[in-house]
């Protein structure tokens, strides 16, 4: 329930009494990006969906391959920017054909429509962050990596 204009270093949430959540932002670079993923239990790929997949978002994907793999889920953002229904039918079905096909079959995926005075939707962040707390990973503190990819 508070705002961060600005993120510098992780950010420690407690969601119950004996776990926490860290959330780290991680960098386009590749040394970043190595070392994001050597720490994470879980990545949130946070995805664009008007730009689509990018180079960086593959490099990281095969960085994750190497480094152990952990759970993966997707984010596609700025879906309010499609002119049809039509068009974001069909680039929803792009992307998650694309996703699945890099990640697994039936990977977790949540799509967020846009932004109103620069927050997306309260009950869009609601269920990821429901879903994040429910997510059984063997270590007390998850460290959740946020990998931004897009404009």
């Amino acid at each position: 329930n508070q705002n961060l204009h600005t993120v510098t270093g992780p950010i420690n949430v407690v969601t119950g009494k004996r776990k926490r959540i860290t959330l780290l932002e991680c960098q386009s670079g590749s040394a970043a990006m190595l070392d994001c993923a050597k720490i994470a239990d879980l990545v949130l790929l946070v995805v664009d969906a008007k730009f689509g997949f990018e180079m960086e978002t593959f490099e990281f994907l095969n960085i994750l391959q190497t480094t152990g793999f952990p759970k993966v889920m997707g984010i596609f953002t700025h879906l309010d920017q499609f002119q049809t229904v039509k068009n974001l039918r069909k680039t929803k079905k792009l992307l998650k054909h694309r996703f699945w096909t890099d990640i697994y079959n039936g990977a977790k995926m949540f799509y967020f429509s846009g932004t109103i005075h620069g927050k997306y939707l309260k009950n869009e962040v609601k269920q990821l962050s429901l879903f994040i707390s429910r997510v059984k990973v063997s270590l007390v503190f998850i460290r959740v990596l946020f990998c931004f990819v897009g404009r």
